[in-house]
C-alpha cells in the first residue's frame, strides 16, 4: 500500500460550484494430585513461572474535568475551559502532565498550569516542541483581533517566550512556517526558528506547506506559480508557471510526491514533485476540485459522485456514483473507500464498493474519532450494549472493520494522537486510554 501522506489543497482561483479479539484459551481442569510432594512442586514450579512472567501490558487510564476542547501531544495533555471568575465568556488553557502507563484505577490529574486566553481568541493548536509549547491562537473577527496568532510557550511555566502573527506549521528540523494574515502582513511566508522565534527566511506566499517526505516547501505565489523551495534556505528548487496555460478556474492539490492540477472542469494535470515534469495529462467528466485520497486521486464534483484516478497513469479506476452533496470519500483503494457522510439521516464513516460505486450494506455506520489523518486507515466508533464505545479500525484495504478495544463509559467526541485517544464520558468530563497497538 502507498504510504499515506498529508495532503494540502490549494485554491488558485474562482470555481463556478465552489476485530475482533481472538476467542480465550481454553484450559484443561487438573485433577488433584495425591501426592503432597507433587503438589509442592508444583505450587514452586507456578511461583517461577508468574514472578518470571511479563507484567500486563499496561494502558493509559486517567480522568480529565470537563471541558470546551481537548488537545492531545507527545510530552503533554491541553484542556481549554471557562476561566474562572468572569462572565465575559473569557478561556483558559490548562497543561497537564501526559499520565503515566498504568494498570490500576484512572489517575487523577492536576494541572502544571493555567495561561488566560482571553474573550478574543479560540485555539486552533496546542504541540509539545523541545522544551516548550507551541500555540496557535485563531482569529474571531473582532476589529483587534482579525488575525491568527502563533506563540511559543514555556512548557514547565507556561510563561509566553515569545509571539509573532499568523498561522504557523512545524517541519522535523526545529523551523516554523509561518503564515500571515492578509489583515496582518499580506501574502507572506516566514521560516522561523523555533527556539527563539528569529526570522530565518521569508518569501512572498499566498500559502504554503511543508511536505515531510521530501523536505520541501510548495508554495503558491501571488503571481499565480507553485514553487518548491530549500526549507533551510528558501532557494527555488522549481517552479510551475501558470502563464503557460492562463486560466481562470486553475485549482491545486498536493498528493504524496505529485502536484495534481485542475487546468479547467475536464483536464486535471499531474506534475512530479521533484523537478515539476509533467507525469501525465486526463480528461475527465466535468469535476470542481482534484486531491489525494489515500492510494488514489478524487476528483469531485459538487452535483455527480467522484472519479478515482491513478497517480501513476491518471486513469480512472473507478467511480463513485451519488446525488448527495455531503458525502466525501476520504480514503480509497482499489476494491474499497471509506466515505465521510455529513448527511443528517445517515451521519458517519461508510465503504464505498468499488465494484458498484455505491455503499457496502454489511459495513455498518461508524463516527469517525479525529486524529492527525497520516495514516493509511481511519480510527471510529459506534456504542454498544450496557454504555461504552467499540473502538474499530477501518482499512479500505479490508472487507470489515477490525475492532481493537472497548471504551468504557465513553459517549462521543474522541480523537486520538500520539499513542493516547480521548472520548468525552457521561457528565462531560474526558476519559482517556491507552491506544492499542
Amino acid at each position: 500500500m502507498v504510504e499515506r501522506t498529508a495532503v494540502t489543497f490549494i485554491d488558485l482561483g474562482e470555481l463556478t460550484e465552489p476485530t475482533e479479539p481472538a476467542p480465550p484459551l481454553r484450559t484443561r481442569r487438573r485433577r488433584p494430585g495425591r501426592s503432597r510432594t507433587l503438589l509442592a512442586l508444583l505450587a514452586s514450579v507456578t511461583l517461577l513461572v508468574v514472578a518470571g512472567a511479563a507484567p500486563p501490558t499496561p494502558r493509559v487510564r486517567a480522568i480529565l474535568p470537563a471541558a470546551l476542547a481537548v488537545f492531545l501531544s507527545t510530552e503533554h495533555v491541553f484542556t481549554v475551559v471557562a476561566q474562572r471568575g468572569v462572565t465575559d465568556g473569557s478561556q483558559e488553557l490548562l497543561a497537564y502532565r501526559r499520565p503515566e502507563p498504568t494498570v490500576g484505577p484512572p489517575q487523577p490529574l492536576t494541572p502544571l498550569w493555567r495561561m488566560p486566553l482571553g474573550s478574543f481568541h479560540g485555539v486552533q493548536l496546542v504541540e509539545s516542541v523541545a522544551d516548550g509549547v507551541l500555540l496557535i491562537l485563531a482569529p474571531t473577527g473582532q476589529a483587534d483581533h482579525n488575525y491568527a496568532e502563533t506563540l511559543l510557550l514555556d512548557g514547565r511555566t507556561g510563561q509566553e517566550r515569545w509571539r509573532r502573527s499568523g498561522t504557523g506549521t512545524l517541519d522535523p528540523s526545529g523551523r516554523l512556517l509561518l503564515q500571515t494574515d492578509a489583515a496582518a502582513r499580506p501574502d507572506r511566508l516566514t521560516v522561523v526558528e523555533v527556539a527563539s522565534g528569529r526570522e530565518l527566511w521569508s518569501s512572498s506566499a499566498a500559502w504554503a506547506s511543508y511536505h515531510e517526505p521530501h523536505a520541501v516547501v510548495v508554495t503558491y505565489t501571488p503571481a499565480g506559480d507553485i514553487e518548491v523551495l530549500d526549507p533551510a534556505t528558501g532557494a527555488v528548487r522549481g517552479r510551475l508557471s501558470d502563464v503557460d496555460e492562463p486560466s481562470d478556474r486553475l485549482y491545486a492539490a498536493i498528493a504524496g510526491d505529485l502536484v495534481v492540477v485542475l487546468r479547467n472542469p475536464t483536464t486535471v494535470v499531474g506534475y512530479d514533485l521533484d523537478g515539476l515534469v509533467q507525469r501525465w495529462r486526463v480528461s475527465v467528466t466535468p469535476v470542481d476540485y482534484v486531491t489525494g485520497c489515500g492510494d488514489l486521486l478524487c476528483a469531485r464534483a459538487h452535483h455527480g459522485g467522484t472519479q478515482l484516478l491513478d497517480p501513476v497513469t491518471g486513469a480512472v479506476r473507478w467511480t463513485h456514483v451519488t446525488d448527495a452533496d455531503d458525502v466525501y470519500i476520504d480514503l480509497a483503494g482499489e476494491r474499497r473507500a471509506l466515505a465521510m457522510d455529513f448527511r443528517p439521516s445517515t451521519p458517519g464513516v461508510t465503504a464505498i464498493d468499488a465494484a458498484t460505486g455505491r455503499t457496502a450494506p454489511d459495513y455498518g455506520t461508524w463516527a469517525r474519532v479525529a486524529g492527525p489523518g497520516l495514516a493509511p486507515y481511519l480510527l471510529g466508533v459506534r456504542s454498544v450494549a450496557g454504555g461504552g464505545l467499540v473502538l474499530a479500525r477501518l482499512d479500505p484495504a479490508q472487507p470489515q472493520p477490525r475492532r481493537i478495544d472497548v471504551l468504557a463509559g465513553a459517549v462521543d467526541g474522541c480523537q486520538y494522537r500520539a499513542g493516547l485517544i480521548a472520548c468525552r464520558r457521561h457528565g462531560g468530563d474526558f476519559g482517556l486510554w491507552q491506544l492499542p497497538d
